[in-house]
């Protein structure tokens, strides 16, 4: 992966280059049907910055400071996503400028995409639950979660019970799954100071643009805000920024995104139905959260799963939805 230098530098230069491009036409090669929540946050008039990454269906851009990642329909729903009836056309590079006039991003003082009728997406809220309904949406899952499902990556470490023989990979993980797992039950004990060895093992942990140590602990924050425990959403991820720079900047993006409790469509889809028991929604929507990535989807949903799984044994099964139902 080609990753683009300064980004302060490229937004000074896409801002003096769009005083003469300002005056050009406007007709963008692309016109957004949707925007992330976050993406539409970036896509402010007089922002500026560069491409960071171009791949087949996407590219990632940066707009002071701020992340957007714009590709075709089959990437999906997401905060960062900005999404257009088909993939870029032109051919990008990553340094490219890139700029906000309007609602038009130019890019190398050209039109690229017009984003003023576009939707914004925006994760459904958290249905109400009770340790009855997410147990029923576990066992629903325990039917699915198996076999070629979790053969790669770290998906099995959503599982109920752990392999009896995990896979070299998993086994590598297990010691930052165990720090975040002694994280979340360190911070319903007050014991703020927790701060158990290896957590930084599970950073960075594994090969692709978002590796698979980064993509559970994503789905675990996410599954901590939809909860509706975002202290110990806040609490882990303070406790993970300290070993951010063990991993890429674009998965950093995606982790800072999860930290506000946002992610994949399919992945709140999932947790949802998880949550408040939906059985019928749990096979179409784990086939949809497995089809994100190599085992990003996956990586996520099984991060989400360790954290309900620490729910399942309350003592309370019909404890109303919220922190009063939490651990």
């Amino acid at each position: 992966m080609i990753l683009a230098g300064d980004n302060r530098e490229a937004g000074h230069a896409a801002r003096s280059g769009l005083r003469q491009a300002r005056s050009a036409s406007t007709v963008a090669d692309m016109v957004v049907t949707e925007l992330g929540c976050l993406a539409r946050e970036a896509l402010r008039s007089g922002s500026a910055g560069q491409v960071v990454a171009v791949f087949e269906r996407s590219f990632y851009a940066v707009l002071d400071d701020k992340w957007i990642c714009v590709g075709a329909p089959e990437i999906g729903s997401g905060p960062l996503h900005v999404l257009g009836p088909r993939g870029p056309s032109r051919r990008l590079m990553p340094g490219d400028s890139v700029a906000v006039v309007g609602s038009t991003l130019w890019i190398e003082e050209t039109p690229f995409a017009r984003f003023d009728a576009a939707s914004v997406w925006t994760p459904e809220a958290a249905p109400r639950w009770t340790i009855s309904s997410l147990r029923t949406g576990l066992h629903a899952v325990d039917q699915i979660w198996h076999g070629d499902l979790i053969e790669h990556g770290l998906a099995s470490a959503g599982c109920a019970e752990p392999l009896d023989n995990p896979p070299q990979f998993v086994q590598a993980a297990m010691p930052g799954i165990d720090a975040l797992k002694r994280i979340v039950e360190g911070g319903c004990e007050r014991d703020v100071r927790s701060d158990p060895p290896g957590l930084a093992s599970l950073i960075g942990l594994g090969p692709g643009l978002t590796p698979s140590g980064d993509d559970l602990i994503g789905g675990a924050l996410i599954a901590l805000a939809a909860l509706g425990r975002v202290d110990l959403r806040d609490l882990l991820w303070e406790k993970c920024c300290g070993y951010l720079d063990c991993t890429n900047e674009i998965s950093r993006a995606h982790l800072a995104t999860a930290a506000r409790g946002c992610g994949a469509a399919a992945l709140h889809t999932a947790l949802h139905a998880t949550m408040s028991g939906r059985v019928e929604q749990i096979y179409p929507a784990i086939a949809a959260v497995a089809a994100i990535g190599h085992t990003s989807g996956r990586d996520a949903f099984a991060g989400a799963l360790v954290v309900l799984r620490m729910l399942r044994g309350s003592s309370d099964p019909e404890a109303d939805s919220g922190p009063r139902g939490m651990f």
